[in-house]
């Protein structure tokens, strides 16, 4: 995450993730008082992108918490909201009815059209604010990266051939995904997939 001098913007840097441009898109097109301002997204190589955004900064994991529990939308990333979570209306907010329609949407046309779609990561690591202290979620989709590695493992070309092209050898940078990579990297070359296709 890079900050601007001033320190009211901050971009991130993405070799290739689908799902947080999508995100990424969602806050720019439909703004809401729960998603944090996107000020643009610029193409970064083939499939990669710079976002521009305003800084945001970490929140109170109480308020975190029952923004992820008052959205009630729940994923693969585990997170469960504690039993008899007083929510004080949260649930009721008008922008949290119109977020949640949006996320909803937003994940089923991922899960139809982007290979190796993960689902909804709606958790209170994933909940910042902004420099006045209002809430932002954050991240909310993801792509299932220990599931390309699987396919990689498997050598299975014809499920790794869905991604765009360029997106294997750019997810193949990314750090959380290095430790390996060199072998994956092999595999996936032997596969005819880090080329052009």
């Amino acid at each position: 995450m890079l900050v601007s001098p001033d320190g009211a913007q901050a971009a991130r840097v993405s070799p290739w993730d689908a799902a947080y441009r999508m995100h990424a898109e969602l806050c720019r097109d439909a703004p809401n008082r729960f998603l944090q301002r996107v000020d643009a997204i610029l193409p970064l190589g083939a499939v990669g992108h710079v976002v521009v955004m305003e800084r945001l900064f970490p929140a109170a994991e109480d308020a975190a918490i029952r923004l992820c529990a008052a959205l009630g939308l729940r994923g693969d990333s585990g997170w469960r909201p504690p039993d008899g979570l007083a929510l004080g209306g949260l649930d009721r907010d008008p922008d949290i009815a119109a977020l949640r329609e949006r996320l909803a949407a937003a994940a089923a046309d991922g899960a139809a059209r982007l290979p190796f779609w993960g689902g909804y990561d709606i958790r209170p690591a994933n909940v910042m604010a902004d420099a006045a202290g209002a809430l932002k979620l954050v991240d909310p989709f993801f792509v299932a990266g220990p599931k390309i590695i699987a396919a990689i493992v498997a050598r299975d070309r014809a499920a790794l051939a869905r991604l765009p092209e360029g997106a294997l050898a750019a997810f193949l940078t990314i750090p959380p995904f290095e430790n390996g990579a060199e072998a994956l990297r092999e595999a996936a070359a032997e596969m005819g997939l880090l080329g052009a296709r």
